[in-house]
């Protein structure tokens, strides 16, 4: 989907928040996708509004800002490069490292819905975050770049891993050499 070099700098996603809610640890894709529904039904039965946000997906985790008006963002991106626009442009709603995501999904009813499951707060409670795109692909596209986010993550701690041992094992034969006189 994407080259492994883009979850360095990151990549946003426009799309609405619905909400999130509390869960308790899912066992199963049927629990997920019931605490999904559940979370879009009373949130519905509120009637409260969906918040325009950017998902930001990249090594270090998912984070959502606010979205801004896009007039107040082309006068921004105007004035700023690119790179400093996603710290300017909107207050961050949340953020978790790619290792507290749990879970990612789509709804096969509504295909515009998509969530996640982190670990969030000190005492590592499971919420489930509730998303909804504009189109069917975009929500698709978001949860296979999670998706890849995490194998792009996981790949790298495994080089690192790599590098460390054979880093000991080079010290180990370098004082194993005794010079002789």
């Amino acid at each position: 989907l994407h080259n492994d070099d883009v979850f360095q700098h990151g990549i946003t996603f426009p799309v609405k928040f619905i909400g999130c809610l509390q869960v308790p640890r899912p066992s199963s894709r049927l629990e997920i996708i019931t605490s999904m529904r559940k979370i879009r039904y009373e949130f519905k039965m509120k009637r409260m509004k969906k918040q325009r946000v950017n998902v930001f997906i990249s090594q270090e985790g998912v984070k959502t800002t606010k979205r801004l008006a896009q007039r107040r963002r082309r006068q921004l991106i105007r004035r700023r490069p690119q790179q400093q626009l996603m710290e300017t442009t909107g207050q961050v709603i949340m953020e978790h490292t790619i290792f507290k995501v749990f879970y990612v999904s789509h709804d096969s009813q509504d295909l515009k819905i998509f969530s996640y499951i982190a670990r969030d707060g000190p005492d590592n409670t499971f919420k489930c975050y509730v998303f909804k795109a504009k189109k069917k692909s975009q929500a698709l596209r978001v949860v296979r770049t999670m998706g890849q986010a995490f194998e792009v993550v996981h790949k790298l701690q495994k080089q690192k891993e790599s590098n460390k041992a054979k880093k000991e094992k080079s010290t180990d034969c370098d004082s194993a050499l005794i010079p002789l006189l």
